[in-house]
């Protein structure tokens, strides 16, 4: 590669994320710092790739994610074409496809071998019959942060119950069909279809639009009052503590952070052994710790909150296997952008 970067990023520009989803990073400040360490950098929107407008073939394609779901979708179509053209794309599809889907996520760590967090991935509720569920058990929505979406199960009826909550509601207009395709509607025949039943059709039309959802059930680990975001960014690792509020189990979307503590070097090095699995120049990791064992809720790769950045005092650095604190003010661009520069040169892409 020769020290060329495509930044592809969404509407005005937008790269996420900062304060929250909606608030983009200031993306000219990370072109300039970026072109300042010598890469050249030429920033398209998505849909002038999508759309045939530009070809990029054989590039270092750098792009941001969004939680808007129409662009979530568009952003994994145009990424799934682009690394079928020769590109490296940064973060990976895999970790594209990570994004907003905890279901996927599972799979993934599944797939490097981070089991002791036990989950199953549901399609539907019709599949848990098949499994034997240990309760208590976190029931998670593929979607949603901040804790949305996440709800404690101390019971089959409590978990059957919460599933029929979330599924989506039919519309009167659904309802009003079956009830014309079950009462009101004649016999029929299809032409090459001899053992066709209006009973049996309606039954499985029925089944085929009624509103299901996926759905995550992960292992409960009781008596957590706190958990960690990691954000890691190259060789910087920025670190928060986020509290549970009375009488409840997550961590996420309390709004209740502190600073004020040095982490444990077990939970860096932990950190930054997941870290070194994946492909990718920065990564944010929910953890929780219990009798001196770490689980891995959640992980993404772009787009996440920055608090532990933001209003941190700084970040550790691992030299030669042992942690040390650096008293550091950042700014997110230039960080962004150094973690950036960092995997080039170890990918050696530059």
């Amino acid at each position: 590669m020769n020290g060329k970067i495509t930044l592809l990023t969404g509407y005005d520009h937008f790269f996420g994320q900062t304060r929250k989803p909606w608030v983009s990073l200031n993306t000219k400040a990370l072109i300039e710092d970026l072109e300042k360490h010598g890469i050249q950098v030429t920033e398209y929107p998505f849909h002038k790739v999508m759309n045939g407008e530009i070809e990029i073939r054989e590039a270092v394609v750098f792009y941001t994610f969004s939680q808007r779901e129409n662009l979530r979708h568009y952003i994994k179509d145009t990424v799934y074409a682009l690394q079928n053209n020769g590109n490296v794309l940064i973060p990976s599809y895999e970790l594209l496809h990570c994004h907003e889907n905890k279901g996927y996520q599972e799979s993934q760590k599944r797939a490097l071998g981070i089991t002791n967090l036990p989950s199953l991935y549901f399609s539907s509720k019709r599949e848990l019959e098949e499994y034997v569920i240990n309760y208590p058990v976190v029931l998670k929505t593929i979607e949603g942060s901040n804790g949305k979406g996440v709800f404690l199960i101390k019971s089959k009826e409590q978990l059957l119950d919460t599933i029929k909550k979330l599924e989506p509601k039919a519309s009167i207009t659904t309802k009003l069909d079956l009830f014309r395709r079950k009462y009101l509607r004649l016999p029929k025949k299809f032409m090459g279809y001899d053992l066709f039943d209006s009973k049996k059709d309606f039954e499985q039309y029925r089944d085929y639009i009624t509103p299901e959802i996926c759905f995550v059930l992960q292992r409960f680990v009781p008596g957590l009052q706190f958990d960690y975001r990691v954000i890691i960014l190259g060789e910087h690792y920025y670190v928060t503590k986020r509290l549970t509020r009375k009488d409840d189990f997550r961590a996420s979307g309390a709004k209740r952070f502190t600073f004020d503590f040095q982490a444990p070097e077990e939970l860096l090095t932990y950190s930054k052994e997941f870290f070194d699995k994946f492909d990718s120049p920065c990564l944010s990791l929910d953890i929780g710790v219990k009798d001196n064992e770490f689980f891995l809720f959640e992980f993404q790769a772009l787009h996440f909150g920055i608090n532990a950045l933001v209003r941190g005092k700084g970040y550790y650095l691992n030299s030669g296997g042992n942690w040390s604190f650096v008293n550091h003010k950042p700014v997110f661009e230039k960080e962004l952008s150094h973690a950036l520069l960092t995997y080039l040169h170890k990918k050696k892409l530059f």
